[in-house]
């Protein structure tokens, strides 16, 4: 990405922060303001131990990452003009809205791309992190609740959750950007391993 984002003043970071806020407080799918906040912490904790990485710019993307996700909209035309809505309204110009809706749209895993920024890549690692392990077991069936998913089926397992995980979040190990992301996704990815084992045994009568 040839375009640098410049100093990304307070007033900016505090607009988007506001119009997203509402917007994260209000979903139920496991992409609420809680969600944010993790992926935000994690983040400057990969930017850190990585010294690499704006921290203004990396709590940008972290607010943006998932507001323009079809998903938590009624389709994705409301999706990108709510989207280009706040970037707007903050302030930044076309050249800047632009860089923003690159790097925020590649984050997600559905989009399959890697985004060029390194802001933008550790801000991806953050975000796939909170997907595994504990929290992202957590946050998978309680995204299959809403959706009405089964938890799990021996004859039709498609749509299910735990045929989530292998579609999924038992891939995203080996989809880390950085040194500090893959190590701590080699412990949550064990967890799940060991969660979904059990999970089967009991599923079956055998625990």
């Amino acid at each position: 990405m040839k375009q640098k984002m410049k100093m990304i003043s307070d007033d900016r970071l505090s607009s988007i922060y506001q119009s997203v806020k509402t917007f994260y407080d209000e979903d139920h799918t496991g992409h609420g303001w809680d969600h944010i906040v993790r992926v935000e912490r994690l983040a400057l904790k990969i930017a850190g131990i990585e010294n690499e990485g704006n921290e203004s710019l990396i709590r940008l993307l972290v607010y943006l990452h998932d507001a323009g996700d079809a998903k938590l909209h009624n389709d994705q035309q409301a999706a990108d003009e709510f989207l280009m809505n706040i970037i707007r309204k903050a302030g930044f110009n076309e050249s800047e809205t632009q860089l923003l809706l690159s790097e925020s749209g590649a984050i997600g895993f559905s989009k399959a791309k890697t985004p060029e920024t390194v802001e933008g890549r550790i801000v991806q690692d953050a975000d796939r992190l909170d997907a595994i392990g504990a929290v992202g077991i957590a946050r998978a069936f309680t995204y299959g609740a809403v959706k009405r998913n089964a938890f799990y089926s021996e004859h039709q397992p498609e749509d299910t959750v735990i045929q989530h995980f292998y579609d999924k979040l038992l891939t995203l190990r080996d989809r880390m950007n950085t040194k500090t992301a893959i190590k701590i996704a080699h412990e949550r990815h064990r967890f799940m391993e060991q969660f979904i084992g059990q999970f089967i045994k009991e599923w079956n009568g055998k625990k």
